[in-house]
């Protein structure tokens, strides 16, 4: 992975067109671009070596693509069946600013199925020291449905797009770039 297109994530600010600006405002006010606080939130939505070795092949191992398919808020099987667009679950146009934004998008899809995936995994967890090992057992199903597949599927979404950014990179430093940011 490009360092760069990681670096470029973390000093830039946060797209303002999407809906969820005041969110990126926020974020932006209380961990300024290229500040420590900024480069450790970052660090956790930035995809690891293991998510990154063999192209994702992880994901694959997991059916993370095949859940992005039928996702109901947003999977291409979903949308071609409903003809829905879906706009917050979509990249909007093919340019390296909207890849950014989804991007930043896919970290706030991904934070907040965070709080819910916790609460269920100690709710489970709870089940089963108290001995309801069938509840521990539905609570775990539902939570890995609800919250851990969307959370790989959006941490998926952004290792894709660090690729684009780091292909972009590359286009830029060899003199090959079509298509302007």
């Amino acid at each position: 992975m490009d360092a760069s297109a990681i670096q470029a994530i973390q000093q830039g600010s946060g797209p303002t067109d999407d809906g969820w600006g005041w969110l990126y405002r926020t974020f932006d006010s209380l961990a300024p671009p290229g500040s420590t606080l900024r480069k450790v939130l970052c660090a956790y939505y930035t995809p690891t070596r293991l998510e990154t070795a063999g192209s994702g092949r992880i994901y694959r191992w997991l059916g993370v693509p095949w859940f992005g398919r039928i996702i109901p808020t947003g999977g291409v099987s979903v949308r071609r069946a409903t003809g829905a667009r879906m706009a917050p679950y979509t990249l909007s146009s093919p340019s390296i600013r909207a890849a950014r934004d989804f991007y930043y998008r896919a970290c706030v899809f991904e934070t907040l199925h965070l709080p819910f995936f916790l609460t269920l995994a100690a709710l489970a967890g709870h089940r089963f020291f108290i001995g309801r090992v069938d509840w521990a057992i539905q609570e775990t199903v539902i939570n890995l449905a609800v919250n851990f597949y969307p959370m790989l599927h959006h941490r998926n979404t952004r290792r894709r797009i660090l690729v684009l950014l780091s292909r972009h990179r590359r286009q830029i430093d060899t003199g090959l770039e079509f298509e302007s940011a």
